[in-house]
């Protein structure tokens, strides 16, 4: 019987270990630009780039759970080179649902 109750226990300890609290999540786009993201500059390494996203979206109260960066140049025939241009990068972040509103205040689209 104690064996029983010892098995138990740690079945059930082993699942509320386990077990993750379920965030309603969504994505987010941004069409990135040559020098006019609230971030910093574009000619950085992705990595450091993804952090720089990462922080500022944290920073206005935005849970970013992932960032990735996808390049679209091959979509557009013809791209400008002005700051405020997009530059062929798209950002997406998958954030809080909660937080959606936010997102789109900082000009991310769904």
């Amino acid at each position: 019987m104690k064996k029983i109750l010892i098995i138990f226990a740690l079945v059930g300890v082993t699942t509320f270990i386990s077990c993750e609290k379920i965030i309603d999540t969504t994505w987010v786009y941004y069409d990135e630009t040559w020098c006019f993201d609230k971030w910093g500059n574009s000619n950085v390494p992705e990595n450091e780039k993804k952090k720089n996203i990462k922080a500022y979206l944290e920073s206005k109260g935005i849970k970013v759970l992932k960032v990735q960066i996808t390049d679209n140049r091959a979509e557009y025939e013809v791209l400008c080179e002005a700051c405020n241009c997009i530059d062929g990068y798209k950002i997406q972040c998958k954030i809080k649902e909660s937080d959606l509103d936010k997102a789109l205040n900082e000009n991310f689209y769904q």
